[in-house]
């Protein structure tokens, strides 16, 4: 993202100082000295392993208690995940810096199993991570949802509204049925939420990829494919796009406009 992912970094990384108190005189949170203050407030918290993604996206957050989902929920997501992201690397620096250290001489297949899982958790807290804030933002506005419900041929998308309850019930009015897939970057794979809810003709896919081209928006829209992009991160696509894109606030608020025809509550 550039340098707007820079800028909400150091956001994140001045309310993490600010939140937990501590007296850091570098602006860098790679320095030696913020990494030795995160990791042993982080490793206070878990102790050396890596927690489970959800318990981490929930520390994540109360490191900026001040944020208020509700009221402008596109800055907060990116707030979220950018905090989580330097509060990963810390614990994660801290976590694999002694094996690295200890080398692996000419054991390739240890180093190749080693580099794997490394890489295998990054990707996986990443996508989860999404999903973990996208959560809570529903719950905070009282919205309905299911997370990976399935649907039609053991398809699960990332979360339908009001839930699959509803999606499975064919008294239930298809109209008001919404379904969100979440990508962090789309490339060719936006199109596997096409069949994730057969019921649901137009859906819609959040992403936080910047400046996808023209060619491949309109080919979005050609297959009622709607994309959901935070309000900061759609600064990078055309005029054009930018009148056709919905951003975070604005799901909620069809969402939450669908769920009040329907009597629905929130479901804990």
């Amino acid at each position: 993202m550039g340098k707007l992912t820079a800028g909400l970094e150091m956001i994140s990384f001045a309310r993490i100082l600010g939140s937990i108190r501590l007296p850091v005189s570098c602006a860098d949170e790679s320095c030696p000295e913020a990494l030795w203050i995160f990791g042993n407030h982080i490793l206070a918290s878990f102790g050396e392993s890596f927690p489970c993604t959800r318990v981490f996206s929930e520390y994540a957050r109360k490191t900026l208690p001040d944020l208020n989902s509700r009221e402008d929920p596109d800055y907060v997501l990116l707030a979220w995940l950018e905090q989580e992201e330097v509060l990963f690397r810390t614990l994660e620096k801290y976590l694999i810096t002694d094996r690295l250290k200890e080398g692996f001489g000419d054991d390739v297949d240890s180093f190749i199993s080693f580099f794997l899982s490394v890489q295998n958790r990054r990707k996986s807290r990443a996508g989860h991570a999404l999903e973990n804030h996208l959560e809570e933002i529903f719950i905070s506005r009282q919205i309905c949802y299911q997370r990976v419900a399935t649907t039609e041929n053991r398809a699960r998308p990332d979360f339908l509204f009001p839930s699959g309850r509803e999606y499975h019930d064919p008294f239930f009015d298809s109209n008001l049925l919404t379904m969100l897939g979440e990508k962090s970057t789309c490339k060719d794979r936006w199109r596997q939420v096409l069949s994730e809810a057969e019921r649901i003709p137009d859906k819609h896919l959040l992403t936080l990829e910047t400046a996808i081209s023209t060619a491949q928006t309109d080919e979005m829209r050609g297959h009622r494919l709607q994309l959901v992009v935070p309000e900061p991160l759609a600064e990078t696509y055309t005029t054009a796009q930018r009148d056709w894109l919905l951003d975070l606030r604005s799901f909620c608020e069809i969402v939450s406009g669908k769920q009040k025809k329907s009597g629905g509550r929130l479901l804990l």
